[in-house]
């Protein structure tokens, strides 16, 4: 089913820091909305408010009536309620009720969601109207029928006496899941996933799939081709996931990871193999976002932990010359080290991986910086620059495709072939890429 395009604020607001943070995108042309939630739902537009019919009859309806005839329905429907605007799973409208009005009442109060003494500020009225900016039409009718539902409700249920004198609830109502594993799962959290793990490396998409470059291949294959929707992670997202890009029954089978790796016919070619480093990115999301939809985290140690590194592709290429032939189509990962001072980085300033062109004896790619997550330098990425002088670059060939059988194991010291020194400029663009030869290690 196609979801709607409008996306939460606050999912755009992660958006507009990452992208400035990560990418450099001007902010304007990233995302134009502001953060705001309505104080109160009476305010909402003529089409969106209760019914004079439906005021009518909760002024009459006992508080049994109400429930059952309105919030029962919330409670066994198969539909999604107006809370997946904002979290992917875990949190549903039907978790808050019981099958009787007396078991979700006394529950509600227990846990002090509702308040006897002020009903209409009751907490969960506040968890219902709270809304996406840019909600659609149709989730603002399904939001403002829950709220009306249950604010009716509780203003009848804290005036029945035989409801406010039940006794407190053992029984927990609400999500089943921690909170941390609830806010694991809300879109702007799986959108800063998209962007740290997928939109960073685009730009190895970007001659085929990005509109401002790939006029010839839409003209061939139309316009489905053009999924990477420019300086808008949110819409490319949104599109991939829409289209079945990305299989949440079978994560390792999403065409996303089966097309650059030429598992399946790709017009593009062979953009990367199983266990590279951006395979690894692709894989890390599209697994954490099907477990998310699947509802497969139950508890806080389930979740994935985030990656020490952060990094982003460049038009900073690099060649190995010379490379001698057994090498030929491995997978060969070069890290890049620079000179400071007296000594070289503790962290590896670069990166790049790609199978060896053997009969060409040579390797070429384009790097990708890398730095700590929370250091100065990932701040500065998005620069996307490294500064002339004095590197090291440390080899890495796997020789027994152990990548291919493990995809999230990890080139090490024993897969260490050679060390290269070099000084170098580090001009930007394919024709003025950074060479280095093998002999002179």
């Amino acid at each position: 089913m196609k979801a709607e395009a409008n996306m939460s604020n606050l999912f755009r607001i992660v958006c507009l820091s990452m992208i400035v943070s990560l990418t450099g995108c001007d902010s304007a042309e990233v995302v134009q909305s502001s953060e705001s939630e309505s104080s109160e739902f009476m305010n909402q537009p003529a089409e969106l408010s209760r019914t004079e019919q439906q005021s009518s009859n909760s002024k009459d309806a006992s508080s049994e009536e109400i429930f059952r005839q309105r919030l029962l329905p919330i409670f066994s429907s198969p539909n999604p309620s107006s809370c997946t605007e904002c979290h992917l799973s875990s949190v549903a409208l039907k978790d808050y009720i019981r099958p009787s009005a007396a078991e979700t009442f006394s529950a509600l109060v227990t846990q002090g969601l509702v308040n006897v003494d002020d009903p209409k500020n009751s907490k969960i009225l506040t968890f219902i109207k709270r809304a996406p900016d840019n909600s659609s039409l149709v989730q603002k009718k399904v939001r403002q029928q829950e709220f009306d539902a249950f604010r009716d409700w509780i203003l009848a249920a804290v005036a029945d006496p035989n409801l406010v004198s039940t006794q407190p609830s053992k029984v927990r109502v609400g999500p089943k899941v921690s909170d941390e594993v609830i806010r694991h799962a809300r879109m702007d959290r799986v959108l800063a996933s998209f962007i740290d793990n997928v939109w960073t490396e685009v730009g190895r998409c970007a001659a085929c799939h990005s509109p401002d470059q790939n006029h010839k291949q839409v003209a061939e294959h139309g316009e489905q081709v053009s999924w990477i929707k420019l300086n808008d992670p949110i819409t490319s997202m949104k599109y991939m996931t829409d289209n079945d890009l990305i299989d949440v029954e079978n994560p390792e089978k999403s065409l996303l990871l089966l097309k650059p790796t030429m598992q399946i016919e790709h017009g593009g070619g062979k953009k990367m193999v199983i266990g590279d480093r951006t395979y690894k990115q692709f894989r890390r999301f599209i697994d954490d976002y099907a477990a998310i939809i699947k509802s497969k985290y139950t508890s806080e140690d389930q979740l994935p932990k985030p990656s020490v590194e952060v990094s982003i592709v460049t038009d900073i290429w690099m060649k190995i010359e010379n490379i001698p032939e057994q090498y030929d189509q491995q997978l060969m990962q070069v890290d890049i080290y620079q000179w400071t001072e007296d000594e070289w980085s503790e962290h590896r300033v670069a990166t790049s991986d790609r199978l060896v062109f053997g009969k060409g004896k040579l390797w070429q790619h384009s790097l990708s910086l890398t730095a700590f997550r929370e250091s100065e330098r990932a701040k500065q990425l998005h620069q996307k620059s490294l500064s002339p002088g004095r590197y090291l670059a440390k080899v890495y060939v796997d020789q027994t495709d152990k990548l291919k059988k493990e995809p999230f194991a990890s080139l090490n010291e024993n897969d260490l072939i050679t060390e290269i020194e070099f000084q170098t400029q580090w001009k930007r663009g394919y024709g003025r890429m950074t060479k280095i030869s093998w002999s002179d290690r």
